[in-house]
Formats: structure tokens, sequence, C-alpha cells
């Protein structure tokens, strides 16, 4: 059980905290069901998803950067890059 400050906090109870891994600076999910509040903990994602680059590599081999670099060359000799 948890009681609400005058601010709208609440204390997470330290069981679930270890459960779901959260730790101070996590971000958290509030959802409402029926007369419930579920609480998820909102999972991070990894910067090699994004773009799509390193969709085909595996993390943490090699040197990202020349990784990067090639898959640039790439795709400037398949059509030029785009943007401004």
């Amino acid at each position: 059980m948890s009681t609400i400050t005058k601010k709208g906090q609440v204390t997470i109870p330290k069981p679930f905290r270890e459960s779901l891994r959260i730790k101070e600076g996590d971000s958290l999910v509030f959802e409402m069901k029926d007369d419930m509040l579920i609480l998820k903990k909102k999972e991070r994602k990894s910067i090699l998803g994004l773009g799509g680059i390193a969709k085909d590599r595996k993390a943490g081999f090699g040197d990202e950067r020349e990784f990067a670099k090639k898959i640039i060359a790439k795709r400037a000799a398949k059509g030029g890059l785009k943007g401004g």
C-alpha cells in the first residue's frame, strides 16, 4: 500500500521496483483499464535500431563508425543521398 502526497506522488514499494528493475530516471507508462491504474516500465530503445542502418548488424562487434561510412557510401553510390 502507498499513500499519495499533496503533489500527487506515490512511492512504488521496493519489491515491485526490483521485480520490474525500475531505477531512478526510468520512464513509466500509465494506462487505465476499467477502475484500475496499470503502471508499466517504458523500455529503452537501442540507438542501433534508429533508421534501420544497423538492421543486419550485431551490436557491439567491430568499428561502428566504419560500418556507418560503408552504408552511407553504398547509399550514395546507388542513387545519391537525399536531404539538405
